[in-house]
């Protein structure tokens, strides 16, 4: 996806994803995404994993509907998940360590929640992703009902053209990162930075433990 500045790949291929499980493993940092089929962690299943490391640039990659071939591609990325070393940067986090639990994975390291660390400078306004883009980053991403529709003929993410989930996912993790690029030294400007470490960080596993 060669949008204008931006380098968005589609990972298809085992080698392929050995590729850039073996760039992340270098990384201090991941900015991660789940695409499921709902809303409901739980019950929903996994359509494709995103991950960033580097400004305007992302990976999508494709998770199969069978269970078995969707298990053993998201089992390459779990030493990887579950590297306490390496940050994880998610906007409400909280969802997509619930829809990988569901896989058996545990999204271990220090978690960066762009929702939250939002939420800690402006509890008054909206924090959803898209809002956050607009208002700091001057960017408007793909919305969702571009994809599946509204309403009662609204489609599930699996039913997606593959190209276009695959620059929706990629973007997500993305914006996400500089988000939190953008949001994190003003946390720490605006002496949050305790109360995000000490309590805000460690609730984000304990709810999504007892959800």
């Amino acid at each position: 996806y060669k949008k204008e500045g931006f380098d968005y790949q589609l990972i298809e291929t085992k080698e392929d994803r050995q590729r850039i499980i073996d760039l992340f493993v270098t990384k201090d940092f991941l900015s991660l995404d789940t695409e499921t089929t709902g809303t409901d962690p739980i019950s929903a299943k996994l359509v494709g994993l995103s991950f960033s490391v580097e400004e305007n640039q992302a990976f999508y990659v494709p998770i199969p509907q069978d269970f078995e071939e969707a298990q053993k591609i998201v089992n390459e990325f779990k030493s990887l998940y579950e590297d306490e070393r390496i940050l994880k940067i998610g906007q409400n986090i909280k969802f997509d360590i619930m829809a990988l639990a569901a896989a058996g994975i545990r999204v271990a390291g220090f978690k960066y929640d762009t929702m939250i660390l939002h939420y800690l400078l402006d509890p008054e306004s909206r924090h959803g992703m898209n809002h956050l883009a607009r208002f700091y980053l001057n960017y408007s991403p793909i919305e969702i009902e571009s994809l599946i529709g509204r309403g009662s003929r609204q489609l599930t993410m699996d039913r997606v053209p593959l190209e276009a989930i695959a620059e929706y996912g990629a973007e997500d993790a993305d914006v996400t990162l500089r988000l939190k690029n953008l949001l994190w030294p003003q946390i720490a400007g605006t002496g949050f930075e305790k109360l995000y470490r000490e309590i805000e960080e460690p609730l984000i596993d304990v709810l999504a433990d007892i959800e």
